[in-house]
């Protein structure tokens, strides 16, 4: 099975004629391709829907398959992972994203840079790897100052591009990159996000067992946010209907003068952890338990206490974080400064 392949016809690109998409097929070149990815070429060919559907059906079966046979048998071959970032390598060595998620993140990439103006381009790849803003600018002659300027502008393009084109896991995975990166993701949606999880945040603890850390609970958080809006009345008014009379009442205290999205949002947690639950699976103090280890050591490497290090640096350092995203987000939709 084809890696790239695989990951252009998951996209479900739309063809020229209408109703038909575009089916990717990794050949050669006695095969006469019509498109190349690099030294890749494949055979691109327009089908209906439900041919889409078969194929790709018999594309996931076997890609699966591949993917559960090499985890099982062998170790992913050197040339894949040196493929990857320095930066990605470390992610890979640390566990923290499958390798599947970097692979499908540097195939991605590699297909924006094709999609991007050239002064773009150059700026992504000066600073793939792990390169700082002055490496960048060293490489390519410039100031660093222009290279700050330069990546709003590409990570502007970057956000179009993912958002125009990419699959629901893929536009999640590239908020949340974003958000660790740079503490913010494309276009406000943590400001947005930000007053969903202040609206919710009676319910949280509950949920917070169910999920193995914090990435995880905000990735499915963030997927209940931006997708699927058009559904959630038919959601609260079918839970409405079918709710005990204490869970009615409390989701009308909590929610009932809230946004739609926010009651949607918690409906959606509340069934992800029921469906969890009935599969078996068992909640955990992980989440909280990774949290204070990892508070616990930063204090203790600054040489304070965990109360003084949450008083004294992290609540100020979150509320500093809020104000500027605030100021930012108002400035953005109104075009005046935000009032103090």
């Amino acid at each position: 099975m084809d890696k790239l392949a695989y990951h252009l016809n998951k996209k479900k690109k739309p063809a020229k004629t209408a109703g038909k998409f575009l089916y990717y097929y990794p050949c050669s070149e006695e095969d006469n391709p019509n498109v190349w990815y690099g030294p890749k070429s494949f055979i691109v060919i327009e089908v209906s829907e439900t041919e889409w559907e078969a194929l790709f059906e018999l594309d996931r079966l076997e890609y699966n398959d591949t993917h559960k046979y090499q985890r099982h048998t062998y170790r992913f071959p050197d040339k894949d992972e040196e493929e990857l970032t320095p930066k990605q390598q470390e992610r890979r060595i640390d566990k923290s994203i499958p390798f599947n998620v970097l692979v499908d993140e540097q195939i991605d990439f590699e297909i924006l840079l094709k999609n991007l103006p050239q002064q773009s381009r150059k700026i992504l790849q000066a600073m793939a790897g792990g390169n700082t803003q002055m490496d960048a600018a060293e490489m390519l002659d410039v100031t660093q100052s222009y290279i700050s300027s330069a990546i709003k502008k590409a990570n502007r393009q970057t956000d179009d591009y993912i958002f125009r084109t990419g699959t629901r896991d893929e536009i999640v995975w590239h908020c949340w990159n974003r958000f660790v990166d740079n503490g913010e993701m494309p276009y406000f949606i943590d400001v947005e996000l930000e007053y969903v999880l202040h609206k919710l945040f009676k319910d949280l603890l509950p949920f917070t067992h169910w999920f193995y850390s914090i990435g995880e609970l905000f990735r499915y958080i963030l997927t209940f946010y931006l997708f699927d809006n058009d559904k959630m009345d038919d959601e609260i008014a079918e839970y409405l209907k079918t709710a005990s009379a204490e869970d009615k009442t409390h989701y009308e205290d909590y929610y009932g003068d809230q946004p739609p999205i926010v009651g949607a949002v918690y409906l959606r947690l509340c069934k992800e952890m029921n469906r969890r639950q009935e599969s078996g699976m068992l909640d955990s103090n992980k989440l909280y338990n990774n949290i204070f280890e990892a508070v616990e050591k930063i204090a203790k490497r600054l040489k304070v206490s965990v109360e003084d290090f949450l008083i004294k640096r992290f609540y100020p350092f979150i509320a500093k974080w809020r104000n500027r995203r605030a100021r930012q987000f108002y400035r953005a939709y109104t075009g005046k400064n935000l009032p103090k």
